[in-house]
């Protein structure tokens, strides 16, 4: 028999060189399935999808590992780079740009709150000004939105608490009554206080009195009926008062400050003829006439015991002013110099004491209006002996 030949269709030697080559191949180059798996896995693991089965997964090397890391710190420091730039420029242009309360606003609150309390006295208004809770709203972004334009709501006017018309006005000459005085008192009486006619009672009894509040009429009154306080009067005084001078109505009240008021600080002529009936007792009125210069200083005194606060030994000036003006300008004009001056000097003439009080009214009596026997080295206030100076150098 023939030798058997070699056969060169092996296939086991044909396959060796071939699963050599494909591990090769596999060993410089990735597998482009491989590759298009792993994308895809990448893929439905974003959408939420489950790899397909039998498909094992992709295992992830230390080095992908590592990068990812990395990545992700890289990340996220920009990300809180970009918050801190982000919060900081956020706030400051949230300061910038954040414009400050409108002047408006604050003096509509004060308008309102005057309002409120002029309202409270005269119960004159029926308009309401409103502002809601969100008139300045801070937004997330840190800008701020204009104010709302306040709400204006008409409402009906309050019902004031026990107000009372005005008395029927008697005749002049009406008698004294004892119980009509007393009635007279609880037209005025505060609700609050009882026995007692308080600031508001006391400016509606000189309103419908027709006592004008800005003059010396109501120093008068105060005078005549012997209060402790200014604007207050208490069922005693007012008793004791009104029963010396046999008073139960407002016109003659009225007519009894107003007289003392032409004689005393106006300084008009004393009436040289008496009413065969007078509209109160005159009494003490013409005791006053007997002495003018005397019963005039004891009305000055009582004004600065009136208006001196308890446990006080001065009255501030700008108070003080005001009585002078009331008082002593009208007898003698150099008076309001003298007040003009002290005006024009608030930060040096502060309060008056009752010494200075005093001494106002005897420069006033015996300093002739051109000063020309003004002594400067006597026991005269510092306060007049500048204003001399300041006089005397004016005029030269």
């Amino acid at each position: 028999m023939p030798p058997k030949r070699k056969r060169t269709d092996d296939p086991i030697a044909e396959a060796a060189p071939t699963r050599a080559t494909r591990s090769s191949a596999r060993k410089t180059a990735p597998s482009e399935a491989s590759t298009s798996r792993s994308a895809a896995k990448t893929a439905k693991e974003g959408s939420g999808e489950q790899p397909e089965a039998g498909v094992p997964p992709t295992k992830k090397t230390k080095t992908t590992k590592a990068t990812a890391k990395t990545t992700t710190a890289a990340t996220n420091n920009t990300k809180t780079t970009s918050v801190k730039k982000s919060t900081t420029s956020s706030s400051k242009a949230y300061f910038l740009s954040t414009p400050p309360l409108h002047q408006d606003a604050i003096t509509g609150t004060l308008n309102a709150a005057r309002m409120g309390f002029l309202s409270s006295l005269c119960c004159a208004h029926n308009v309401k000004t409103v502002y809601s809770d969100d008139d300045v709203i801070v937004q997330k972004k840190g800008s701020i939105a204009e104010s709302q334009t306040p709400t204006t709501i008409n409402e009906p006017p309050p019902i004031p608490a026990r107000v009372k018309p005005p008395p029927a006005r008697l005749p002049v000459n009406e008698p004294y009554s004892a119980a009509r005085a007393q009635a007279l008192f609880k037209d005025y009486e505060d609700s609050d206080e009882p026995n007692t006619i308080g600031s508001e009672g006391f400016a509606r009894l000189c309103n419908d009195a027709e006592i004008a509040m800005d003059g010396p009429l109501p120093l008068i009154l105060a005078w005549q009926l012997g209060t402790k306080e200014m604007m207050k009067i208490t069922a005693d005084e007012w008793s004791k008062g009104t029963e010396s001078l046999k008073i139960s109505n407002l016109p003659a009240l009225t007519l009894a400050v107003s007289d003392l008021e032409d004689v005393l600080v106006l300084n008009k002529a004393i009436p040289t003829q008496r009413a065969k009936k007078d509209v109160y007792d005159k009494t003490t009125y013409w005791k006053y006439c007997q002495d003018k210069k005397a019963s005039f200083n004891q009305l000055y005194m009582f004004c600065f015991a009136l208006v001196k606060p308890e446990h006080s030994k001065n009255i501030d000036m700008e108070t003080a002013t005001a009585l002078w003006s009331v008082l002593l300008t009208p007898q003698y004009p150099l008076m309001g110099e003298v007040i003009g001056f002290i005006g024009d000097n608030p930060t040096v003439y502060k309060a008056a004491n009752k010494d200075l009080w005093s001494m106002m009214l005897e420069f006033c009596q015996t300093v002739n209006p051109n000063l020309s026997d003004y002594e400067g080295d006597g026991a005269w206030p510092t306060l007049l002996d500048t204003f001399v100076a300041w006089k005397k150098g004016s005029i030269e």
